[in-house]
């Protein structure tokens, strides 16, 4: 019934939440519906999700939004990507933000010279960093938000690299800087 309505509405672009069997099954009806509207997504490139929008048909018309994904530029997380597949089956890795907030835990412990709570977040207000792929992240100081640059990709073939044997990866069409991500913060964290 969500396809008829979407579908009916004449609407060209969607945006959803839905991840895991929910997003196949919504993607699946859309491509059975003949329903040729773009999917925003932020939990397609899961696992299971590269396939479920394979066999949809649904070339370059799925996109994600991520911090990272295969196709990125970068000899460091390539690297760690290409370990990571061989380790695990061909399973690639999803999330460069795992890989951030391990390597900013890890710094600012060393630069606390502790494991105490209070010195570590305190070590980690402002702190920059350079990441897996070479570009800058930050964490602002007022309310621990963690900024780094965004991509958003669609999936298809034609990619260096593809997800779950598929023959179709993700593919940049834009990014956003970090910069340009920083909105306002009311935050007043207690201290």
């Amino acid at each position: 019934p969500y396809i008829a309505k979407i579908k009916a509405s004449g609407a060209d672009s969607v945006i959803t939440g839905n991840w895991a069997q929910d997003l196949a099954l919504l993607l699946k009806a859309a491509a059975d519906a003949g329903l040729q509207a773009n999917w925003y997504t932020y939990y397609a490139g899961g696992a299971g999700g590269p396939t479920s929008v394979r066999q949809t048909g649904l070339e370059h018309r799925v996109f994600q939004i991520s911090e990272w994904h295969s196709n990125v530029e970068g000899a460091e997380m390539q690297n760690l990507n290409a370990d990571f597949r061989k380790k695990y089956s061909g399973s690639g890795w999803w999330y460069l933000r795992a890989k951030n907030e391990m390597d900013m835990l890890v710094k600012a412990i060393e630069q606390a010279k502790s494991v105490d709570a209070a010195k570590v977040a305190a070590a980690l207000e402002d702190m920059r960093f350079k990441d897996a792929i070479g570009a800058e992240v930050w964490m602002r100081k007022d309310d621990h938000q963690l900024f780094q640059d965004l991509y958003i990709s669609s999936f298809g073939p034609g990619v260096a690299i593809d997800e779950e044997g598929t023959g179709w990866g993700w593919k940049t069409v834009a990014k956003v800087d970090a910069k340009d991500t920083i909105t306002k913060t009311v935050c007043k964290m207690d201290r």
